[in-house]
């Protein structure tokens, strides 16, 4: 799962203590399961694109529910929502991830019927229309403390990113930034195989390490042993691309940070709300390799630094665990249902 499919799975099953929770995903057939202890239902979306399914029927949703709660303001799944809600007086959440495609959600402004948007940073809050700011609120998750616990070990001299392969992420520039003599751990999913075919042949020769598909534990083992944590996303990317929603939260750098790992981040999208500069880690310039080896050196050639550093970012992300931000959101449900 990317940091967007992770979100809403999270939070949804940390919900369950203060309400009752079915979560909806879409595929080519429909079935019922329980996922983790969580009512996981998918709904037939046969073909189409993924990130934008077109499900054969919503029309459950027109009273079966107190509270829908729909992910991606720009999607056909999230206008359909929002007319069988609205035709029925019966309120709807939207929170966008950053995802999506073409709908009628912003051609036709069906975005003035949502009754509340849960936005997960400010910067997210600051990408809706100006018109319906005023029913958003940002709250800030999540994080699962148990499964990333402080881990206090020496750690190898070792830098490490863990994103999906797609250019706005950056992993070139933390490549350049890294020479021929930092070692290099690039961790996640291939999206985008051009890129990813250029980062390779920008490895060559390097001390870089590409884990593919890896799973969780994986990538908790990684934090663990990375003495820092790098997101080098950006809202221009190498071939002259602009993603200009990149990085809405940045969910490796609360995960990376709960392990005592520092980071060091771009100043993109919602990461330097999250990220304490000079405290739990660095905050730099996007595109910005010289930037980035700086802060390599100071944090690789200094280990107390980095573990003072890694200390702090634990303490400092414990306010946004995935309990945290159920029991925000739960209190926004009951505020519609009054």
């Amino acid at each position: 799962m990317g940091g967007g499919d992770r979100y809403a799975f999270k939070l949804a099953r940390a919900l369950r203590p203060y309400c009752e929770v079915t979560f909806f995903t879409f595929g080519a057939r429909q079935r019922e399961e329980s996922l983790d202890g969580l009512a996981h239902v998918v709904l037939p979306a046969p073909g189409g694109n993924p990130d934008n399914p077109t499900p054969r029927s919503l029309a459950f949703l027109s009273r079966r529910f107190d509270i829908v709660h729909t992910y991606q303001l720009r999607t056909t799944v999230t206008s359909l929502a929002i007319a069988q809600r609205a035709a029925t007086r019966r309120p709807l959440v939207v929170t966008d991830l950053g995802g999506g495609g073409r709908s009628a959600t912003m051609r036709l402004r069906l975005y003035r019927l949502v009754n509340r948007f849960v936005c997960i940073s400010e910067f997210s809050r600051g990408l809706l229309p100006p018109e319906v700011r005023s029913r958003a609120v940002a709250i800030k998750g999540g994080l699962d403390p148990e499964r990333f616990p402080l881990d206090a070990r020496p750690r190898e001299r070792q830098v490490l990113q863990v994103s999906r392969l797609m250019p706005h992420k950056g992993q070139n520039y933390l490549i350049e930034a890294a020479g021929d003599d930092i070692p290099v751990v690039l961790a996640g999913k291939v999206v985008n195989r051009d890129y990813y075919r250029d980062l390779q042949k920008m490895a060559q020769g390097k001390r870089v390490r590409f884990l593919i598909d890896v799973d969780d534990d994986a990538i908790l083992a990684e934090y663990r042993r990375a003495q820092v944590t790098v997101q080098a996303s950006v809202y221009r990317d190498m071939y002259g691309a602009n993603w200009p929603t990149s990085e809405l939260l940045g969910l490796p750098l609360l995960e990376s940070m709960s392990t005592g790992t520092p980071v060091i981040c771009t100043s993109v999208g919602g990461m330097p709300e999250f990220v304490r500069d000079g405290v739990t880690g660095f905050i730099i310039p996007p595109n910005d390799p010289a930037a980035l080896r700086v802060r390599l050196e100071m944090l690789l050639g200094d280990a107390r630094r980095a573990v003072s550093m890694g200390a702090a970012g634990h303490d400092h992300v414990q306010q946004f665990t995935w309990d945290a931000a159920a029991r925000q959101v739960s209190a926004e449900y009951a505020r519609l249902l009054r």
